[in-house]
């Protein structure tokens, strides 16, 4: 893996996949190979084949499918509480919000070329691009892991935040590496869903601002978190109190 400096962050460029390591991920898979087995004919990590194939099937329009219906649900649950004239949907994909909201501020992001976006930019170069605008919700769906993207967008949200914890997912292979110095999960009786809602809610305060969790989304391996936004203000004496 290389390193680049990118807006001040550290990025991690991981090795490109090429067409036959694709089209033998397809066949192994086919073959019902498990991950780790394909990850040791590819020579790569169980976690990159893994995420590979994901984006794969999300090409295909088949990853998570079972549980869009469920995720479309709450959004509308979520915006109808919140009220939003504002949205920024960073890992959009085929967004949901471009097909229900009318909002004129409504903003649609992802790096994929293939979709339709008003930017196709990565959330990190977005973010950076948009860290003086606010918005009333920020969506982060990533097919992986946003934590990158959490102090730009505690920044920038205003009424909601709505986060999905790709990383969830790792809990099925015992992978704590990969969450244990991000989200002090050190080992597998916390790797649960409170240890990601009380890390982002502790970044919150950093921006003065306080979480609530309104609704929750617990899918096999996958974790989507609904938060409200109350902004912490200080007067004059420097007393605080939430607006």
């Amino acid at each position: 893996m290389n390193k680049n400096l990118v807006n001040g962050t550290i990025k991690t460029v991981p090795k490109k996949w090429n067409k036959d390591e694709i089209i033998l991920l397809k066949e192994l898979k086919n073959k019902n190979y498990s991950y780790k087995k394909i990850s040791k004919i590819l020579n790569r990590s169980e976690i990159s084949v893994s995420i590979k194939y994901k984006r794969i099937t999300k090409n295909n329009n088949t990853y998570n499918k079972k549980h869009v219906k469920q995720k479309y649900l709450l959004n509308e649950i979520f915006i109808k509480k919140i009220m939003p004239k504002s949205i920024l949907d960073v890992y959009a994909g085929k967004s949901f919000y471009k097909k229900n909201q009318n909002s004129k501020n409504l903003y649609v992001v992802d790096n994929d070329i293939k979709e339709k976006c008003d930017y196709n930019l990565n959330a990190i170069d977005l973010l950076y691009k948009f860290k003086s605008k606010k918005f009333d919700i920020v969506d982060l769906d990533p097919y992986g892991s946003a934590f990158e993207c959490f102090d730009f967008v505690l920044q920038i949200a205003e009424k909601g935040i709505i986060i999905t914890f790709g990383e969830y997912g790792h809990l099925r292979w015992n992978r704590i590496d990969f969450v244990e110095h991000r989200y002090d999960i050190n080992n597998k009786s916390n790797f649960i869903a409170e240890s990601f809602i009380n890390y982002i809610k502790k970044r919150a305060l950093i921006h003065n601002k306080v979480l609530k969790v309104e609704l929750l989304a617990n899918f096999k391996n996958i974790l989507r978190v609904y938060f409200s936004i109350t902004k912490i203000k200080k007067t004059i004496s420097g007393k605080k109190y939430f607006e």
